[in-house]
């Protein structure tokens, strides 16, 4: 059930790639994602978006920032550290649940499309 994108997810593929790494399931995501950004990292015509939340938005704002001319932005769900980086954003705080709102909770999705739509197409 957890292993794959998640449904709500499922509709946005039809426009952007998506590759969906469940943190939990993978212990050495640092090390995952890192290799992920550095075998593009001279692909010109790569662009990514990364979107994480909770307590793991600083490590992935700190993977992020060694990887600049790849990654256009970082946006954030219920970050639980201040974010300064000026390649992220904050695209759902959470007030009336408990934080972190799953990825894959329907106001999620809505708010990567709007930031994502925001962004000028590369």
């Amino acid at each position: 059930m957890h292993n794959e994108i998640p449904a709500t997810w499922r509709p946005l593929t039809s426009d952007v790639r998506i590759v969906w790494l469940r943190v939990p399931a993978a212990p050495g995501w640092k090390s995952t994602v890192d290799e992920l950004l550095s075998r593009h990292r001279d692909d010109t015509r790569t662009v990514l978006d990364v979107v994480a939340s909770g307590p793991i938005a600083a490590d992935v704002i700190e993977l992020v920032a060694a990887h600049p001319n790849l990654v256009r932005s970082v946006l954030l769900v219920d970050p639980e550290v201040p974010v300064e980086a000026t390649f992220a954003q904050v695209i759902h705080h959470t007030n009336d649940v408990e934080a972190p709102l799953p990825l894959g909770h329907p106001d999620v999705v809505q708010a990567v499309v709007a930031a994502l739509g925001s962004h000028p197409t590369t």
